[in-house]
This record gives structure tokens, sequence and C-alpha cells, in this order.
């Protein structure tokens, strides 16, 4: 029975260790967005591109200027991300179109730089979508009279989900350093509005991929009051 003891006892104790061992490993995919001094202000505007690809081809592309906003008070990992869209368009046509947030909001993961199979400067990147109530909502118009009047041909919902692959980041050097958020994620949308010939969508719940993507150029600043002061350094770490 001492012997059984002694046996189980080991077999613990080297499960214990492996665990040990095991536990800084995965801690270690993990990154951080930090900055030199907190609290900061971290912006990113939309370096040109698509922002939005919906239904498989894909069916319709809606290019916005964007720009996303967070408020580091220390480390973050995951970091929310504000966004704003403006002056969109659709295509195939160059439609007129709008991307309204009501209040939610991109919340990043980061891993650490040189993890996941990538160079020691970049990283991979984790992406959802959170809404405290409703949902981002993205109207289609067929010319600008049609946008005037609010009265859209196709409207899509985006719902809270993820976290889904959000794409890759690049710690840049530079005095000071940014970091390029290359982002591509896919989330589903529900058409909600408009012909399925025209806006697709397919049986009573419409759902339609629609994958979020774009380059960020991230850059951190001081937090002058609620405003934005010198630029400081930034990277994930």
């Amino acid at each position: 029975m001492t012997r059984i003891l002694k046996t189980l006892g080991l077999a613990v104790s080297a499960l214990a260790a492996l665990v040990a061992v095991m536990a800084p490993a995965a801690q270690a995919e993990t990154g951080a967005l930090t900055t030199e001094e907190f609290p900061s202000i971290v912006t990113g505007p939309q370096v040109g591109g698509i922002t939005f690809d919906i239904g498989a081809g894909p069916l319709t592309t809606v290019t916005c200027s964007s720009k996303l906003d967070a408020t580091l008070v220390g480390p973050g990992d995951p970091v929310t991300f504000t966004p704003t869209y403006a002056g969109c368009t659709a295509e195939p046509g160059g439609l007129p179109a709008t991307v309204t947030t009501n209040g939610c909001d991109y919340r990043i993961g980061f891993s650490r730089p040189g993890t996941t199979q990538m160079p020691e400067t970049t990283g991979a990147m984790q992406a959802s979508i959170f809404c405290p109530d409703g949902q981002i909502e993205i109207h289609i118009y067929e010319n600008v009279f049609a946008h005037a009047e609010n009265n859209p041909v196709c409207t899509y919902d985006i719902g809270p989900q993820g976290p889904v692959a959000g794409g890759t980041y690049h710690n840049v050097a530079g005095m000071p350093s940014d970091v390029l958020a290359t982002v591509r994620a896919s989330f589903t949308a529900q058409s909600t509005m408009g012909p399925e010939f025209v806006c697709g969508g397919v049986g009573m719940m419409q759902h339609l991929p629609i994958t979020l993507t774009g380059n960020y150029t991230l850059r951190g600043f001081q937090d002058a009051g609620g405003g934005e002061g010198a630029q400081i350094p930034l990277h994930v770490g």
C-alpha cells in the first residue's frame, strides 16, 4: 500500500511540474498593447482600402474612411477600440452607404510578437464585436436622393460576436514607434432589408458572411485631459 501511495505521489508531483512548465509557455503567447506612459490615447486611421466585404464573392463591398480609438490605463489585451466611419460608398455602382455603430466597439486581442510562427516583430490578432445595446448597421442607398430621404435599398445588421481570427500586426520601429494592424476578421451579418437577388441573404435568417478589413496605423499619445498630447512610443510586447 505504501509503495502504491509513493508511486501515486510521484505521479502527482510530475504532473504538477509539467503544468508549471507549460503555464509560462501558454502565457507567453499573449501580448499586450502598451505605451511609454499611462494613461494614454491610441488612435488608428485606416490607410485606404475596402472596409467591409459582404456576402460570398463578395456580393458587395463597402469602403469608408475610418478610425479606431482607445484609451489605455495600462498594458492592454484585449483592447477596446471605438470605430468611426464616414464617406462610405458601396460597389458595384459607387452607391452611397452609411455605417452606424450604435455604441458597438471592437475588442482586439494580441499574441506576443514572434509567437504563432511569425517574425519577431509580428503577431496575430483576435477580434470581437461588443455591443452593450444594439448592433452595427450598414445601409446602402440607390442614389444620393434616397440617401437624403433615408430610404435604403439594402440594410445589413452585425450583432455581437467573436472572438475570431483578426489578422496580423507589425511593430514598426521609429521615433516614436507605432503598430501597423492589418485587420481581416470574418463575422456573420443579417440582411434585414432589400430584395434577395440584390442584397443577398438566403432563408428565414438571411445570414451572410461579412469580413471586416483594413490597414490601421496605431499611434500612441499622451492623455492631455481627454485630448491627444504629444506622441509617444507604442508597441505590442
